[in-house]
């Protein structure tokens, strides 16, 4: 599916993740991570953006901003490419240091800051790197426990706590330890139209925000899907649910669910429709994952995309 464009207005909250070009590690050593701090906090001046949270892992970053007046694809522009540059001075290297593009999830604040700061400063943990959050250096749980930084403002988050400093500290902390063990959260990243982290409340305020509308970013109903992809394979809604094994069928329950997935759903809601467990969608999505699925699948959302906008 083509990527849709980045969503910008002043005031927009991003969950940001920047990768090591092919997996590579992105820092080889203190300095550089000192370097690249030093240089989110010169753009987090100049650009004036609000920064909730980061953690710097050996191959990726997560950063939790909310622009002002700058925006997210600038302040990534700066970063990224003064970063490079400097990397690839001091190691004699050349070219790309970090994969294509960078995730953006635009996120509903109000619903998801806390759960994402504490998913961003567990990090470390669930990779076990250490056991406690406040044992990694290169986060930002150490302000919010009262370390003397200047990176980001854990105020803004705090009073969500409690309006007593030493009380939101200590509450939050328990808030972040008591998920340590609970494993990642795939919610936050279950994005309408692969960037978006809200329900259709927060769509339509997105909407009304943005410098380019476009396309609606509505997630298609059931209904829609089963018939842009009766209408590509030739399978009638009936026989998709039907105990019939014929490879068209399995190819057209396989585009079904991989539809229903790249349009930001739970596939748990399909088991009442295709009457098949959450093992075997999963597996039923492998039978459309070739060039013949990845056309077919680009020409229903196609369908979908232009009759959401008639």
């Amino acid at each position: 599916m083509a990527r849709p464009p980045r969503i910008e207005y002043p005031g927009a909250f991003y969950h940001v993740i920047v990768r090591g070009n092919q997996g590579q590690n992105i820092f080889s050593d203190r300095q550089d991570r000192i370097e690249y701090l030093n240089r989110v906090m010169h753009y987090k001046h100049k650009c004036g953006f609000v920064l909730y949270a980061y953690v710097l892992m050996s191959n990726h970053v997560h950063l939790l901003v909310e622009t002002t007046t700058t925006p997210l694809s600038k302040i990534m522009q700066f970063l990224n490419f003064t970063y490079t540059r400097r990397f690839n001075r001091k190691y004699g290297k050349t070219g790309h240091l970090f994969q294509g593009r960078y995730k953006a999830f635009l996120c509903d604040r109000d619903t998801y800051l806390l759960a994402l700061v504490r998913y961003i400063h567990l990090n470390p943990v669930r990779a076990g790197i250490v056991r406690w959050p406040h044992e990694y250096e290169w986060s930002s749980h150490g302000d919010y426990l009262g370390r003397s930084g200047r990176m980001v403002d854990p105020d803004r988050v705090l009073r969500l706590f409690s309006e007593n400093p030493s009380e939101a500290r200590k509450l939050y902390g328990e808030f972040v330890v008591e998920a340590i063990g609970a494993g990642k959260d795939n919610s936050l990243y279950k994005a309408i139209d692969q960037q978006i982290l809200g329900d259709e409340k927060f769509i339509e305020k997105v909407e009304g925000k943005r410098d380019n509308p476009g396309k609606p970013m509505k997630r298609p109903a059931l209904h829609a899907i089963l018939k842009a992809v009766e209408e590509v394979t030739g399978v009638t809604r009936e026989d998709i649910a039907s105990r019939s094994r014929k490879d068209e069928l399995f190819f057209a329950r396989g585009l079904l669910v991989s539809v229903w997935r790249e349009a930001g759903y739970k596939l748990t809601a399909l088991t009442p429709v295709l009457k098949r467990e959450l093992s075997m969608l999963s597996r039923l999505a492998k039978f459309s994952d070739n060039d013949r699925g990845r056309a077919a699948m680009k020409k229903v959302l196609r369908m979908l995309e232009s009759r959401n906008q008639a």
